[in-house]
């Protein structure tokens, strides 16, 4: 059974909630326009100082000579044979001996 102050305070806490949601909207939106605005500083920043490296700097043509060294293969070891390891002692009590 709802009674009237429950109903009052349900449509209360609906507006506090709509509020609280329009704040964040509006907080994050001013939030992602000023990183927005961040990253295009940073990019224009980025832009100049590639420019005034291009512009200073002649491009230089490396030739690098690659030389394969061929490394002779070695012979594959030959492992020696395991002895073979003696049967270990049984431990314990010894087994009875049936007549």
């Amino acid at each position: 059974m709802a009674t009237s102050f429950k109903i009052r305070a349900v449509a209360e806490l609906r507006e506090a909630k709509k509020a609280q949601r329009e704040l964040e909207a509006t907080t994050h939106a001013a939030k992602m326009a000023a990183k927005h605005a961040k990253q295009t500083a940073t990019a224009q920043k980025i832009a100049a100082k590639m420019a005034k490296t291009e512009k200073s700097v002649e491009p230089v043509v490396l030739e690098e000579t690659v030389e394969e060294v061929v490394k002779p293969k070695a012979k594959p070891k030959t492992k020696a044979k395991a002895k073979a390891k003696p049967a270990a002692k049984k431990r314990g009590r010894p087994a009875k001996i049936k007549k």
